[in-house]
């Protein structure tokens, strides 16, 4: 796939478009794990509670007050913006980070009050927090890895001088704490990798499950759904749509005096013209053989269609002289408002109209939804 070369520290595309495509899909399918892995950790934030009284003693007023009226309510909030859908896709990385940093800073706030021996244990609560950050919430390697470097750099400010623990404590504890934090970067870094390359692998079954593979344009199949879709989607805004078929002349005689493989040669030529000529909102697709539909969505009038195909044939000749046979089309054309929804009405009338062209070959003729012939030209 063009331009999708990966960066292999930050993990991202050089396509942006590419790049969006991945955060956006990604973003979409961990919702629901999102909801899940905040609502569990609010419940253990709480549950922990329990034990406050008895560890820390009198201390346990403030410990509850970062619990409750701190963490839990961020945990809330972030768990509250997860159903607003649109916001939250695009802000995921943000919310998370932000649960993970509201996690971690409480616990480091309570480090910052408990004196010995309760102090050993609570430490404890920041591996929880990392597993967390590289693995339950989805987040990104690069984004992770910055909200670890932050809590851990947080514990070496609090450990050594807020709330200073003993020298063989303070080595214990950053040796399991560096010691996760460089396994968690290496898991997320694997899983986001994964991710990544699952996600172009995706692209690629849908594209050859879509494209026709001689001409590079779509199937029939995808081209017939998809011109439904957006037939049964139009707006009533007074602009005209309009349904094409190309079919090439006399290929067929091409085919069997000059070959199969100049014949398909001619096939992926007309592909190429299309793909650079057309517009990225127009829908193209091979519907067999020689055939080709085209569904333009909005055109301002008959004449701007003559144009498209008037210029697509000069393209296509020019690409076509090396061959020994005048290589021409035929189209025929349905022009239509609101009123016509019916892909396979648009279908017959597009071909009824293609028989009439093809009579005199290398021509267009354009038809009315009522089938009013309201343009006939040589192309």
């Amino acid at each position: 796939m063009s331009n999708s070369t990966l960066n292999p520290l930050t993990l991202t595309f050089g396509n942006a478009e590419l790049e969006k495509k991945f955060l956006d899909s990604y973003h979409q399918r961990a919702v629901v794990r999102f909801r899940w892995a905040i609502a569990l950790a609010i419940f253990l934030y709480s549950v922990f509670a329990v034990l406050d009284s008895v560890s820390v003693g009198p201390l346990w007023s403030w410990i509850w007050f970062i619990r409750f009226a701190i963490v839990n309510p961020v945990l809330i909030v972030c768990f509250l913006l997860s159903f607003k859908k649109g916001f939250f896709i695009r802000h995921y990385q943000e919310i998370a980070s932000l649960g993970i940093l509201a996690g971690g800073g409480g616990i480091l706030a309570m480090l910052a009050l408990i004196p010995d021996p309760a102090l050993y244990l609570y430490s404890q609560g920041l591996m929880l927090v990392l597993i967390y950050n590289y693995t339950f919430l989805g987040l990104r390697f690069v984004r992770a890895s910055l909200n670890c470097l932050l809590i851990i750099l947080g514990f070496e400010l609090v450990s050594l001088w807020v709330n200073p623990l003993p020298r063989h404590v303070f080595i214990n504890n950053n040796f399991f704490l560096i010691s996760a934090n460089l396994i968690g970067m290496a898991v997320a870094y694997y899983l986001e990798r994964l991710n990544r390359d699952n996600f172009l692998h995706g692209i690629s079954m849908r594209k050859l499950a879509e494209v026709d593979s001689l001409t590079g344009l779509l199937n029939r199949g995808f081209f017939m759904d998809e011109a439904k879709r957006l037939l049964s989607r139009r707006e009533s805004n007074g602009e005209l749509s309009a349904f094409c078929i190309l079919d090439l002349d006399r290929f067929k005689e091409i085919n069997d005096t000059l070959g199969h493989l100049l014949g398909d040669e001619i096939l992926m030529n007309l592909g190429q013209v299309i793909a650079r000529k057309m517009r990225s909102s127009d829908l193209i697709g091979r519907l067999g053989g020689d055939e080709l539909g085209f569904f333009f969505p909005e055109v301002k009038n008959e004449v701007d269609i003559l144009n498209i195909f008037m210029k697509l044939k000069t393209e296509f000749q020019t690409i076509s002289q090396g061959v020994e046979w005048p290589v021409t089309f035929s189209v025929g054309c349905i022009t239509f408002g609101r009123e016509l929804r019916d892909l396979f009405q648009c279908y017959a009338r597009a071909d009824r109209a293609l028989l009439r062209a093809k009579q005199n070959r290398d021509f267009l003729v354009m038809v009315d939804s009522a089938e009013k012939i309201v343009l006939e030209r040589k192309l």
